[in-house]
């Protein structure tokens, strides 16, 4: 049975800062993700890509697409990054990095997507495989969404806005010998300074079993769901 120890929820948020589009309703390339140290342990990088080698129109050698038609595709300012298109619309993932067991992970990515009316994409992150961790960000709902093996831990408010690039950094820590689990996750819109605190910091009497890194779009309003910055950290 799965139980939760102790939670400290920081906060949710909303931008109102605007930046200017690039063209076509797509934003420039988010700026790279700087890998600060994040505490006298060092974390390590164990997989990264900004699709800056990748051919235009060519599916990521690097990457397992599960399902979808994801290719690396290019702005006009010649930034790339990897595009699911906004149709056909369904559930489509991808893995990605290497199976770790036994280490804290962390995963960091950069996304971008617009509503279309009253319909708002959705997308996913998931740490320990298909099955395992899963972060998920439901703009229509306005709120964040933590489940493990389809089964919701926490469901935090939170409100999203389109039409620009936003970054995300999503933790799973063993605990006490392997026997509980720490989960940390925060999001924020790129072109601004990183929050200093979680935005959810939730420990659950659960064992984490790792496994790869995993992406899901959901592209619920017929328009393109772009991800970047792909990063694993383990310590």
């Amino acid at each position: 049975m799965i139980t939760m120890a102790c939670i400290s929820v920081v906060g949710c948020f909303h931008s109102n800062h605007s930046i200017t589009p690039l063209g076509n309703g797509v934003e420039g390339k988010a700026e790279t993700l700087v890998i600060p140290a994040l505490s006298n342990e060092a974390w390590m990088e164990e997989f990264s890509e900004d699709f800056t080698e990748v051919e235009v129109d060519a599916e990521p050698e690097s990457l397992f697409i599960l399902d979808g038609a994801y290719t690396v595709q290019i702005d006009h300012n010649d930034q790339k990054s990897l595009r699911l298109p906004g149709s056909p619309m369904g559930d489509f993932g991808l893995l990605f990095g290497p199976r770790i067991r036994d280490k804290a992970l962390e995963l960091r990515f950069s996304f971008f997507s617009t509503k279309m009316g009253r319909r708002m994409p959705s997308i996913a992150a998931g740490i320990g495989g298909v099955r395992g961790f899963r972060l998920r960000i439901n703009p229509a709902a306005r709120n964040l969404v933590l489940s493990l093996e389809e089964k919701s831990l926490h469901t935090l408010p939170f409100s999203w806005s389109g039409d620009q690039w936003w970054s995300v950094r999503f933790q799973i820590i063993p605990k006490d010998l392997g026997n509980s689990t720490l989960v940390n996750y925060k999001l924020w819109p790129a072109q601004e300074i990183e929050p200093s605190s979680w935005l959810v910091s939730e420990k659950f009497d659960i064992e984490y079993k790792g496994g790869k890194c995993a992406l899901w779009g959901f592209p619920y309003a017929s328009t393109p769901i772009l991800f970047d910055n792909l990063n694993i950290l383990s310590k």
